[in-house]
């Protein structure tokens, strides 16, 4: 799909029937063409979907979350109750059964 909108996009320039006349302007047409309209709303689905799965390591975690996080207008307490559900039984079940608990998003992160 972008080859066949960069050949009619290269086309019209050449042809001088270009519809942008700015590196500004043809950086707006590609982000209209090509942009996610909803990053907000995609963000929250994907930030919903996040698992911590096996090979995956704590850093690689924590850069997605934040990445998605990021995009999100979640509060403080919704990204922390992300983040938890995101982590695997294994890490959750060493957590729970510690005599004190994580309190906010950055002691959760600190665990693993």
């Amino acid at each position: 799909m972008a080859q066949v909108w960069v050949a009619n996009k290269t086309g019209a320039v050449l042809d001088n029937m270009s519809s942008f006349g700015t590196l500004v302007e043809l950086l707006a047409l590609i982000k209209r063409t090509f942009g996610n309209p909803d990053q907000e709303r995609t963000a929250c689905t994907q930030l919903h979907a996040l698992r911590m799965t096996p090979g995956m390591t704590a850093e690689e975690y924590m850069a997605s979350f934040k990445m998605l996080a990021t995009w999100t207008s979640f509060n403080e307490a919704a990204l922390e109750d992300m983040y938890i559900c995101g982590l695997p039984q294994s890490i959750l079940l060493k957590v729970y059964s510690q005599t004190s608990l994580p309190l906010g998003l950055a002691s959760w992160k600190a665990v693993i």
